[in-house]
């Protein structure tokens, strides 16, 4: 009904159009500036060994005697993947396992959170 008042409304809605769309773009393209100086700061901070490697291949299971020093197999390999500046293996913290694992062994930052904190909940770590 608008358009048959004012027929020159019709250029009013294509001059609004372009007006939003270039809004919307605009802050499309600054999400995007953001996410991509983010993806940059994140790779230059990774470990350079890492990025070019990918993740390192699961070590093979040996038959071979419990390694010396009253060490279990699960904390050698988890004590060995640590020295090469890689995560322990995923196995070391389940709630079996936690108990069984040396933590003073580990830096700090390869320690579960508290090992006690989830014992008698329903989430078991």
């Amino acid at each position: 009904m608008i358009n048959a008042m004012l027929p020159e409304s019709r250029g009013v809605y294509s001059h609004w159009l372009r007006v939003v769309s270039s809004m919307v773009w605009g802050q499309w393209r600054l999400l995007d500036a953001q996410y991509q100086a983010g993806l940059d700061l994140l790779n230059t901070l990774a470990d350079p060994k890492e990025v070019e490697a990918g993740r390192p291949p699961p070590a093979p299971a040996s038959t071979a005697p419990k390694p010396p020093g009253g060490l279990s197999d699960l904390e050698a390999r988890a004590l060995e993947r640590v020295r090469k500046g890689f995560p322990p293996p995923a196995e070391v913290y389940e709630a079996q396992n936690r108990s069984r694992i040396d933590w003073s062994r580990f830096p700090e930052w390869a320690w579960p959170t508290d090992p006690d904190l989830f014992t008698g909940t329903s989430h078991e770590g």
